[in-house]
């Protein structure tokens, strides 16, 4: 039974409720469409200008995001900003050697999130003209190694950079969850003072994987 009382509140019995939440749990659930857009009318030609790769790296470095070429360039990377101990993730299989160099763990330990200074996982996909890249959950075992240490590496093919915004949504989503990352974690207060690394990792780099 169902009821409204004086005051709007509406009121049912205990197995008005669990019908009404089974009802919505059979429901058919249909994806929004995204709304009808002009690629011509959205794409900025300025940020996409050049080849598609050099696009990506110009726009990813302007959102303070660094390219890393090579494992001996990625090596010295880590070197230089103090690392000891990192989180590789468990569906990457190439660990670029870094277990010959520093502690590293395949599985992100939430009981201490602190101890690791830097999480390396896969990128999907990157877009050149943000400068973004897109993190998803079917790349990822642990969306906290991606999320949680102070450093964040993303394993990119060059080959998996789309050019524009309008391209990368246009490409299937497999997995439910997805990250749009442009460079480091970033926010300001009300005077407009930039701050990076509040709330995710103050330094965001991708290494450049050959195809």
């Amino acid at each position: 039974m169902v009821a409204t009382s004086e005051s709007g509140l509406i009121k049912m019995d205990k197995k008005s409720f669990i019908d009404r939440i089974a009802s919505a749990e059979n429901a058919e659930r249909k994806a929004a469409k995204l709304p009808e857009f002009s690629a011509d009318d959205t794409t900025s030609t300025t940020q996409t200008q050049g080849e598609t790769f050099d696009a990506f790296e110009r726009n990813f470095k302007a959102n303070h995001g660094e390219i890393i070429l090579g494992c001996e360039n990625l090596l010295e990377f880590l070197k230089s900003k103090g690392c000891k101990k990192g989180v590789i993730d468990a569906k990457l299989e190439n660990t670029f050697g870094l277990e010959e160099h520093f502690e590293i763990s395949r599985e992100f330990d939430r009981n201490n999130p602190e101890s690791f200074d830097f999480g390396i996982s896969t990128a999907s996909f990157a877009i050149a003209e943000s400068g973004a890249i897109v993190l998803e959950d079917a790349a990822t075992a642990d969306r906290l190694s991606t999320i949680a240490p102070w450093i964040h590496i993303a394993v990119l093919k060059k080959s998996n950079i789309v050019r524009t915004i309008a391209d990368a949504l246009s490409k299937p989503f497999p997995a439910p969850y997805a990250i749009w990352i442009s460079g480091p974690s970033k926010t300001s207060d009300v005077e407009g003072i930039l701050v990076e690394g509040v709330h995710g990792p103050g330094i965001q780099a991708v290494f450049i994987e050959k195809d």
